[in-house]
């Protein structure tokens, strides 16, 4: 039995091992401001974080937090939020879409480097001499 305290509230409680780092309490409760910002939105599609925070009086942080975790999306561009890489005003996520792109493709080209450069049905077989077939005789005289 693992122990922990929770990171939002300092409770103690029972961890699992690659879970959540918040106690059952919090993850309730977090789960309750997010369907109250769901609804929110249902109502309200146009809304700005700041909106949202105002009327629903959850935590402007929380409601990044949604956003960086794209779990929610905000129709406005002034979530407050920016690419990572190149600072551009973002909706969602932690990237705008052309970084993303660019990292994928770099990605891509890494990935690339480490693969053989010769296919499969290409290689040829070599012998004792580097280039010829193996001889079946060669091979019995080498072991005795």
């Amino acid at each position: 039995m693992n122990l922990a305290n929770c990171s939002r509230c300092n409770r103690v409680f029972t961890s699992v091992p690659g879970g959540r780092d918040i106690c059952p309490h919090c993850i309730k409760e977090e789960d309750d401001n997010y369907l109250k910002i769901f609804q929110y939105l249902s109502t309200r599609p146009a809304a700005t974080a700041q909106e949202i925070a105002q009327d629903t009086e959850i935590d402007l942080k929380e409601i990044f937090r949604y956003v960086r975790e794209n779990r929610l999306r905000l129709v406005k561009t002034d979530t407050g939020l920016s690419c990572e890489r190149c600072g551009i005003p973002i909706a969602q996520g932690k990237m705008c879409e052309k970084c993303l792109r660019t990292l994928s493709e770099e990605i891509k080209t890494d990935i690339d480097k480490f693969k053989p450069n010769k296919p499969k049905d290409s290689v040829k077989k070599e012998g004792p001499k580097g280039d010829e077939p193996p001889n079946p005789k060669y091979l019995k005289d080498r072991r005795g």
